[in-house]
């Protein structure tokens, strides 16, 4: 009796011990039956220039290619600039060839001599010893440093109207009465249109002041512009 319990309790603790292991081994996997059904990765290639510790470079560029384009790059910048030589040249012929026909032969200013004559008539009149385009600059010029204000200047008609007040005082720096006077009159002004008419004779050119019927005018204003006209002149010519 005693023997059969015995025999019991010996199976009873190997079945105890055998669930026992079970349940822990669940618990604890074996993972070296995970890594038996694994496959081995291959081992890394390295090429021999970096294993020998060297840099790759990139290959240079092409020298041919450069050459090409800065061939081009010449070609179209040089081509424009020939033919705008070529189109400028003719251009600057015919220009150095107008000048060379417009231009007069150079006068030494010393040697101009400008006066105030008298016709017979009693009309005076303004002589200048140049042809006529030397006189048209010079009298311009003469305009022009007196202030004196051009209506219009017609080269062709050889003629020039300007406005111009015989009565005009010149104003000094300075002078508090001119100050005066011009902030209370300066708005009144006698201008009147005056035109000179230049002719030439025998390489001189006289200028001849015109009235409203295109006639020498022999009035003081037009006597005073001479005057005015003929200082400026000498003037300039002086260099002054």
């Amino acid at each position: 009796m005693k023997y059969k319990s015995l025999i019991s309790l010996c199976s009873a603790a190997v079945l105890l011990n055998v669930s026992a292991c079970s349940s822990i081994k669940e618990l604890f996997p074996d993972k070296e039956k995970d890594y038996q059904f694994t496959t081995e990765i291959p081992k890394l290639v390295i090429p021999a220039d970096l294993a020998n510790g060297s840099t790759l470079t990139p290959p240079p560029p092409s020298s041919t290619v450069r050459t090409q384009n800065t061939d081009n790059a010449n070609t179209e910048e040089t081509t424009p600039a020939a033919s705008e030589e070529t189109e400028s040249k003719p251009a600057k012929d015919a220009a150095s060839t107008e000048t060379a026909t417009d231009e007069q032969p150079a006068i030494d200013p010393k040697s101009i001599t400008v006066d105030i004559l008298e016709s017979s008539n009693k009309i005076a009149y303004l002589r200048l010893n140049v042809p006529f385009a030397n006189a048209w600059r010079i009298v311009s010029k003469g305009l022009s440093r007196k202030s004196i204000e051009v209506n219009e200047r017609n080269q062709a008609d050889k003629t020039f109207t300007v406005q111009y007040d015989p009565d005009e005082k010149p104003v000094e720096d300075g002078s508090y009465s001119d100050e005066l006077n011009f902030m209370l009159h300066g708005f009144q002004s006698n201008e009147k249109e005056y035109l000179l008419k230049l002719v030439e004779t025998n390489q001189q050119t006289d200028v001849v002041i015109l009235n409203e019927e295109q006639k020498p005018a022999s009035d003081e204003g037009s006597l005073k512009l001479l005057q005015v006209l003929r200082q400026s002149i000498k003037a300039n010519l002086a260099g002054k």
